[in-house]
Parts: C-alpha cells; sequence; structure tokens
C-alpha cells in the first residue's frame, strides 16, 4: 500500500533516498579514492566487498523506486510533482549501482586473473560509462534539489 503524500513524508523519504546515495559514494569511495596505503599496496581494494555492499543498496534503491511507482501522483500538485522527479532519479541512482556492481565484479576477476586484459582495457571504458550513468542522475537531483527548496518555500 502506498503511503500518504505529505510533506512529513516527503521529508523522511528524502531522508532515505540521501541515506542510500551516501552510502554508495562510501562504497565506491572503498574502491576508487586515493589512499597512501593503496598507493604503497598495504591495503587491498576489496571489489568483490563493493560490490556485495552495492547490491545491498541496489536492493534498497529498487524498493524505494517501487514505492514511488506505486503513488498515484498528480502534476500540479508540488508534492506529487517532487515524487515525479524522484522516480527518474531513483532509476538513475539504480542504474549507476548496476553498472557499478557489473565493473567490481569484472575487476574482481581481472585481479584474480593475472593474464587478463580488463585492467588495461576495458576498465577504462567502464569507468566513462558509470561517470556518465552517475551524471545523468546528478542531474536529475538538482532539479530534485530545486522542488525540495520550493517546496519548503511554499510550505514557510
Amino acid at each position: 500500500m502506498p503511503f500518504a503524500i505529505t510533506h512529513d513524508n516527503v521529508s523522511a523519504f528524502s531522508k532515505e533516498v540521501n541515506a542510500l546515495v551516501r552510502n554508495y559514494i562510501d562504497t565506491q569511495n572503498s574502491v576508487f579514492k586515493f589512499s597512501f596505503m593503496k598507493a604503497l599496496g598495504l591495503k587491498k581494494v576489496d571489489f568483490s566487498g563493493a560490490a556485495d555492499k552495492a547490491e545491498g543498496l541496489l536492493g534498497q534503491a529498487n524498493a524505494l523506486l517501487e514505492q514511488v511507482r506505486e503513488l498515484k501522483l498528480n502534476a500540479a500538485e508540488p508534492l506529487d510533482a517532487f515524487f515525479m522527479t524522484m522516480r527518474p532519479y531513483l532509476r538513475g541512482v539504480s542504474e549507476a549501482l548496476s553498472f557499478f556492481i557489473k565493473l567490481c565484479r569484472s575487476a574482481a576477476i581481472a585481479e584474480r586473473d593475472k593474464k587478463s586484459s580488463y585492467r588495461k582495457e576495458a576498465f577504462q571504458n567502464d569507468l566513462l560509462e558509470l561517470q556518465r550513468l552517475e551524471q545523468e542522475y546528478l542531474k536529475i537531483g538538482l532539479e530534485l534539489n530545486e522542488r525540495w527548496k520550493e517546496l519548503h518555500k511554499s510550505a514557510s
């Protein structure tokens, strides 16, 4: 059963989505963020662990997206319009998470197979595709932030 579309529910839902995206960023940082420990070979990047964490996040993103899909929305209502923008945002986050999982699984396999050419050839292309997918949902996120600001202006 869909939830009621109220300012409190929009706020709670948004906080849940924000936490999901923060966890995704933390998971990505565990793989991609520079550290001297990684550079010196004292800490190994755990692609499989990152993929496992991202799979859990993907399940959360898909569940949130399903909740939004169940809502009966009217574009003339500001709260509904917010959720109409949330839908493609969550879809974009889900697509980026799915691709991140694929990238991490491929990198983990390539790490175990020293003869693999993935890290030399396809990895760079996969990074570019991940970046493109993330830019798409971030662009929608800017629109979502604008709608959020409008909601708070009208609530004041």
